[in-house]
């Protein structure tokens, strides 16, 4: 646990719904990225609360701004997680999120 009081690693993590198969089908990838060729992965770190929700996304490793951008409307807008639980209880747990982006 870190020092706001979120769980690093849980007995049991969150999970995607729909596995991570379900976020490459909800990337929209940008339409000048695709004509410049842009690729790679962007690594984005956020809080899966004990509800399931998304919260403070930040970029950790970035590719470019536009994919950034894009990885965070995917991460916030997009898709949805089962919580984290430790003892039982659903608790907030800090994510990292590798988001690839390939032509």
């Amino acid at each position: 646990m870190d020092k706001d009081s979120i769980y690093l690693n849980v007995e049991k993590m969150p999970i995607i719904k729909g596995g991570f198969a379900a976020v490459g089908k909800k990337i929209k990838y940008p339409n000048i990225a695709k004509q410049m060729g842009m690729q790679g992965v962007v690594y984005i770190g956020f809080i899966v609360n004990s509800e399931g929700k998304v919260e403070d996304p930040k970029i950790l490793k970035s590719v470019a701004k536009i994919l950034d951008e894009e990885a965070i409307r995917v991460v916030e807008k997009e898709i949805e997680f089962e919580p984290g639980y430790q003892e039982g209880k659903a608790v907030p747990v800090r994510f990292v999120l590798p988001i690839k982006f390939k032509l």
